[in-house]
């Protein structure tokens, strides 16, 4: 398979409709977008490179990526919402990215294949002035065409393991649009991230288990909490990697 061809910075802007900051390399695309959000970008920025050194995932591990392989982003959001209702942005983000790429999302805002291989990945980080939430950098890796991944890996996946092969400038439009059309979304309807995301969860009605705590997953709570059934009751976790240890 040839390579793709380098992502380049007017069909970027063309696709998004948005400003666009493209890098070469940098170490952290939410690291430069949360210092542009500083320094006052607007609502709507975006900052994709083709090579990241020092790119995190949650829990603070490592995310891998290929150069010039996958699409690697951080998108400036600037929301009229609550701080307490900041975590429905990456819901909204993950439901926009399943949406647009047809897979499922692992509880929190993990975007697997059919096989439970992870495609892609989302990590929010907040910008807060005091009490106020000021800003939401969203930052995705999504795995285009990456084939072959670090052994430490568990289970990754990509597009080209599903046999796609697509224009990396369009699908980041399509992704971008979405999530800051679901975003805007939240303001007025916030309800609706939460059937949404049902409606793609590879977790719910999954035996799994979250550190010590294992049940059936049953719901998400209003606040993106995963509900999980449990012989002492129902149970809510927060925060957590969830291990999907079979079905009913």
């Amino acid at each position: 398979m040839s390579a793709p061809p380098p992502l380049e910075q007017e069909a970027l802007r063309r696709a998004c409709g948005r400003p666009v900051v493209l890098l070469p390399s940098c170490g952290s695309t939410n690291r430069e977008a949360a210092r542009l959000a500083q320094e006052g970008a607007e609502h709507g920025l975006v900052v994709i490179t083709e090579r990241q050194t020092e790119g995190r995932g949650r829990q603070g591990r490592a995310w891998m990526s290929s150069e010039g392989q996958n699409l690697t982003f951080s998108l400036v959001l600037r929301p009229r919402l609550p701080t307490a209702q900041a975590p429905l942005i990456c819901l909204g983000a993950a439901v926009a990215i399943a949406e647009v790429t047809d897979l499922r999302i692992k509880w929190p805002n993990d975007v697997l294949d059919d096989e439970g291989r992870k495609v892609c990945g989302v990590l929010a980080e907040l910008v807060t002035v005091g009490p106020r939430l000021d800003a939401v950098i969203l930052g995705v890796g999504l795995n285009v065409f990456q084939t072959e991944f670090p052994p430490e890996l568990p289970n990754p996946g990509s597009l080209a393991l599903l046999g796609r092969r697509v224009d990396r400038a369009a699908l980041l439009g399509r992704i971008v649009q979405e999530i800051f059309t679901r975003a805007a979304e939240l303001e007025t309807n916030p309800g609706w991230v939460l059937e949404a995301w049902r409606q793609r969860s590879h977790t719910l009605g999954r035996r799994v288990r979250v550190g010590d705590l294992e049940g059936v997953a049953e719901d998400i709570r209003d606040d993106g909490a995963l509900l999980i059934r449990t012989p002492r009751g129902l149970k809510p976790v927060l925060t957590g990697d969830v291990e999907l240890v079979g079905r009913l």
